[in-house]
């Protein structure tokens, strides 16, 4: 049988997980939901050259993501205020 579908290939790092950008991610409140979303979205934008994009014509808006990423859009939209550290 005949496999027509496209695959496209995420490669990471083994210590992604461990970098100081992740690290400090899931450690916010909900920090670990917010690290599976950036998953989805690089998985997303492999299509287009790391573009997250629709098609070529159209980006994807924070309705477009919570969608696909199936969250609630208050979740995708949320801001954290930046702090020093």
């Amino acid at each position: 049988m005949s496999d027509n579908r496209k695959y496209y290939y995420l490669k990471l790092k083994e210590n992604y997980f461990d970098d100081d950008s992740i690290v400090l991610l899931e450690s916010m409140q909900d920090g670990v939901l917010y690290s599976n979303i950036l998953l989805k979205l690089y998985l997303k934008s492999l299509k287009h050259g790391g573009r997250l994009q629709l098609d070529e014509d159209i980006p994807y808006t924070a309705q477009m993501i919570a969608t696909i990423t199936r969250q609630q859009i208050g979740t995708v939209e949320r801001r954290e205020p930046c702090r020093s550290f």
